[in-house]
């Protein structure tokens, strides 16, 4: 029998209207050691700074390593990770890299600084197609500083989650005594790696052309893209960052981040004309720690479920679990387990300790 399905696209208008916002962009390699420490750190600055945006840019020796961060890198003369660069601003070329610790007092001094421009972001995503529209609306208000403008478009993945080269996390603080980082081992196998870059529509540094030598006060300037999400992603965590930079091919001090916002992908999707469903409870496993059993709420439409060491190694899995039921844990040694449950609409993930 045919099945219709009937959606709604709706051209849904996110902006970020008078609001300041702050890019903090961080190499990181999974073979870096010191790096999942940064990554807390930008994390709780995040949390701190409602307007910081994080992009995380990954070592060309990582599996998640783009070109477009090569050159990012180069451009800045970043010498090794972990390091990151506010707002692409610095007193100097060899000042713009900063170590975590220094991170928040330039963010402190960014965000005391004009925003100049206001963004506005339109569109639409088809979540079976993965075809993004997007249409991006700046407007100024007031003169920018003198220098060539660009529109930047990033897509970010949060939670990119791989066991073997190029994924498993480094992690210098294994054996240090109440760290959070503390046991999860070195490295870190099934690490959650947030923030990941994907890709920059256009190019590297932006798109030219969007505005003119001297922008106009209260005048919008529009442009539009279309791209294709790539099916290896996890499309239903994926981020749109845009920013509005200056650029000078020359002079990497001179492509300050004036404003910046993000955006969820799926914000764009399209929406069933009907009523949706009550959303389906998530994967939830209990006790945790554990110990003997451990009972599991299993996702609506779960197809198959496993539980991996951190070592990589398979130690339970079965199809079409129980709605609830118990596990047994016996002849599992304690440590740290990653619990997956494989839906209809993707993968759901747990950490489980067992004693």
């Amino acid at each position: 029998m045919k099945q219709i399905f009937t959606l709604l696209l709706v051209g849904v208008c996110l902006t970020a209207w008078g609001q300041k916002g702050v890019l903090l962009e961080k190499y990181t390699s999974a073979f870096c050691g010191a790096c999942p420490n940064g990554h807390l750190i930008a994390q709780d600055l995040a949390a701190t700074y409602p307007g910081l945006v994080l992009v995380f840019h990954h070592s060309e020796v990582d599996a998640m390593g783009l070109p477009q961060s090569t050159e990012w890198k180069n451009a800045f003369n970043l010498p090794g990770t972990p390091l990151g660069i506010i707002n692409r601003q610095g007193p100097s070329a060899n000042e713009m890299a900063l170590l975590p610790t220094q991170w928040e007092e330039r963010i402190l001094e960014q965000l005391q600084q004009p925003d100049y421009v206001q963004i506005s972001l339109n569109g639409s995503y088809n979540t079976f197609s993965r075809n993004l529209s997007l249409d991006v609306t700046t407007t100024f208000d007031a003169p920018p500083p003198q220098g060539a403008l660009r529109l930047n478009v990033m897509i970010t993945e949060d939670s990119v989650l791989h066991a073997g080269w190029g994924y498993d996390q480094s992690n210098y603080y294994n054996e240090q005594e109440g760290h959070p980082l503390f046991g999860l081992g070195h490295p870190i196998y099934f690490y959650p790696h947030h923030h990941v870059l994907r890709d920059i529509l256009d190019d590297t540094w932006g798109t030219a052309g969007v505005f003119p030598a001297a922008p106009e006060p209260g005048m919008p300037y529009q442009h539009h893209y279309d791209y294709p999400i790539s099916y290896s992603w996890a499309h239903q965590r994926l981020n749109l960052v845009v920013f509005v930079s200056l650029y000078d091919a020359a002079d990497p001090t001179q492509r300050t981040v004036l404003n910046v916002t993000q955006i969820p992908l799926f914000s764009l999707a399209p929406t069933a004309a009907s009523s949706p469903p009550n959303a389906a409870p998530g994967l939830r496993a209990f006790p945790n720690p554990a110990s003997g059993s451990l009972w599991v709420d299993w996702p609506a439409g779960t197809r198959q479920t496993e539980i991996w060491s951190i070592n990589g190694k398979l130690f339970y899995r079965e199809e079409k679990p129980a709605p609830q039921q118990p596990i047994d844990l016996s002849g599992m040694p304690p440590g740290l387990y990653l619990l997956k449950a494989t839906t209809d609409s993707g993968i759901s993930q747990q950490k489980v300790i067992i004693q």
